[in-house]
């Protein structure tokens, strides 16, 4: 029998083929979607993840202030179809509630909850309405008032207007122009009323709060009385010394709020009652001692936590100091001894040090907890090392932070680190400043331009010439079997040699597939759209401050471990008129260039 197999050889006809049908893996798949649509009066901004398998429960989240869609990237367990709408009304906020008074935001809103919860075939009771601080505020709101049973609410505020009123752009958003009292009055009442004419008493309310919040005793205990009519009203309060700001609360409880949020989306309703998570108890015997013992161990704490690396700036800033706290401050009530930082560059056995300034961090009290509170409120650095690095020798560098308390004769040198892995680049007077740390340590490499070679790069210029005062200068550069496929596959340079000096401008790789792929050989099958240099601002590179004299103009593409150079010609500055000649060169080894052999331009200069 003859096999009806198509050999490679002998292929048929594609139009013979049935025509291309959706994958179905691609309709399964569980990715969050960014949508804008109008809803009643107004447009709005959400997000919505379908359920991943037979989890077809929905839940609503409300944002907080500063916040673009509630909880961050906490909810990534979640299993159940969740929709996250962003308090984003015409520019502003509303609270959920009304913008500049127009209360038709929670009517559309509303609509768009109702559209999903009838897409999906749920009733209301298989809907959970959650958020923080504003975003408990509309959890509660939407829930009294349209009928929902399961609501999760974090530091929610009772009077919004109040707290609306002079909080930044909340209050004029919300309250309109000038935050009349009558507006702030009218808003205040809108829980309470809700609160007070619900007779619906079947509903799980699970709240969260905390004693150490001030907006405890202003805000949530006014809700208490009225929440307790429910049949399942839940309150959980989160105690712990480390609870310094209002939004902390929501991070310390947020594993019980998690735990809440996943049970209620399965359809499994807790009932807890009053719960107290942590305690505010506190041995101070115990604290001080154990926190004078941390102080005497040979360590410190070192965390680059931001680098801006150009050529004209080169700036470190992150989290630098001694932990614990020093008896004899613990018992003043001193939040530690003063302390002085620097910054040491190693390399065999030389030091090269830059001094510190010690600044305030955010919330170290958190990050850094070690069994009892600590504040550190002066534990961050910043440090300008544009100086020392122009100074320094080539070569590679194990970057330290020193702190020192002179008082309690304390001097410690720890490697610095990064929580992620980074990679800065920048390069002036012809060399390059390479910054590269992970969580085992921070490396500064320096290394001179002159030294790359072509390596078997490919090269080649597409415009040289003078504009003005400005060299317009760009072409394709990546190096095949490197993908360039995104912006920060490599850093470019543009380096002018002069007799004595070598002046280094930033290049910036630019998309520009069609001008690449001519250049790109048959059978490599890489991505180098990005591999196309030009200037920053893609009008040229400011060659005004340079002296008067012939330079030679090299590219320089600094990727991974390896710098590789090619010549891009010559330019002639002289005072009053003056001449711009460029010269491609002529290919080396596997680098290929092209261009013009003679581009002239008129540079005048004053």
């Amino acid at each position: 029998m003859e096999s009806n197999h198509v050999r490679p050889a002998n292929p048929q006809p594609a139009d013979t083929l049935p025509r291309t049908s959706e994958n179905y893996r691609t309709v399964t798949t569980r990715n969050p979607e960014i949508r804008v649509e109008k809803w009643g009066n107004w447009e709005i901004e959400y997000e919505f993840t379908p359920a991943a398998g037979d989890h077809g429960n929905l839940l609503v989240v409300f944002s907080s202030v500063g916040s673009k869609y509630g909880f961050g990237n906490a909810l990534s367990g979640v299993q159940c179809n969740v929709l996250r709408i962003r308090d984003r009304f015409d520019g502003g906020t509303s609270y959920y509630v009304c913008r500049d008074m127009d209360f038709s935001v929670s009517e559309a809103v509303e609509e768009l909850i109702c559209a999903y919860t009838e897409k999906l075939g749920l009733s209301r009771d298989e809907v959970v309405l959650a958020g923080s601080s504003k975003g408990g505020s509309a959890a509660i709101f939407y829930g009294l008032k349209y009928g929902y049973r399961n609501i999760v609410a974090s530091t929610p505020q009772y009077f919004i207007g109040s707290y609306s009123q002079g909080h930044g752009v909340l209050g004029a958003y919300v309250l309109g122009e000038g935050e009349p009292q009558e507006n702030v009055d009218t808003l205040d009442a809108v829980l309470p009323t809700l609160l007070a004419e619900d007779e619906d008493r079947d509903r799980n309310v699970y709240l969260v709060s905390s004693s150490r919040d001030y907006q405890y005793e202003e805000e949530v205990v006014h809700f208490l009385t009225a929440l307790r009519k429910y049949s399942n009203f839940n309150l959980f309060m989160v105690e712990s010394p480390a609870l310094v700001k209002h939004a902390e609360v929501t991070r310390q409880g947020l594993s019980v709020i998690l735990s809440i949020i996943y049970a209620l989306t399965e359809g499994t309703v807790p009932r807890w009652g009053d719960v107290q998570i942590g305690s505010n108890d506190v041995d101070e015997h115990a604290a001080a001692t154990y926190l004078a013992d941390l102080r005497t161990r040979d360590t410190a704490l070192a965390v680059l936590t931001g680098a801006t690396l150009t050529h004209q700036q080169a700036r470190l800033t992150g989290h630098a100091f001694i932990p614990g706290v020093a008896a004899a401050t613990q018992e003043s009530g001193n939040s530690g001894s003063r302390e002085t930082k620097q910054l040491v560059l190693v390399r065999e056995s030389k030091a090269w040090v830059a001094d510190a300034d010690s600044v305030p961090a955010d919330q170290l009290y958190l990050k850094y907890f070690d069994t009892h509170f600590a504040a550190y409120e002066d534990g961050g650095f910043a440090c300008d090392v544009r100086e020392l690095s122009d100074s320094l020798p080539e070569g590679a560098y194990d970057v330290f932070a020193r702190v020192m308390s002179r008082n309690e004769a304390i001097d410690r040198r720890v490697p610095l680190v990064t929580y992620k892995p980074i990679d800065r680049r920048s390069a002036s007077h012809g060399f390059e400043v390479v910054l590269k740390g992970d969580q085992k340590g921070v490396r500064l490499i320096k290394r001179s331009l002159a030294d790359g070679g072509p390596g078997g790069t490919v090269f080649s210029v597409r415009r040289f010439l003078m504009d003005g005062q400005k060299l317009r200068v760009y072409g394709v550069f990546y190096l095949p079997g490197r993908n360039a496929d995104h912006k920060n596959h490599a850093a470019y340079y543009l380096t002018l040699h002069g007799q004595d000096t070598a002046h280094t401008f930033d290049l910036k790789p630019l998309q520009m597939t069609e001008q690449v792929r001519p250049h790109v050989r048959s059978g490599d099958f890489g991505s180098y759209g990005y591999g196309f240099f030009t200037s920053p601002d893609g009008k040229g590179v400011d060659l005004s401050a340079l002296p008067a004299g012939t330079y030679t103009v090299q590219v320089t593409m600094s990727a991974g471990g390896a710098l590789f150079s090619h010549p891009a010609g010559r330019v002639d500055l002289r005072q009053g008129d003056g001449e711009a000649f460029a010269h491609p060169s002529d290919s080396q080894g596997e680098a290929k260039t092209s261009g013009r052999k003679t581009l002239r331009a008129r540079l005048r200069r004053s």
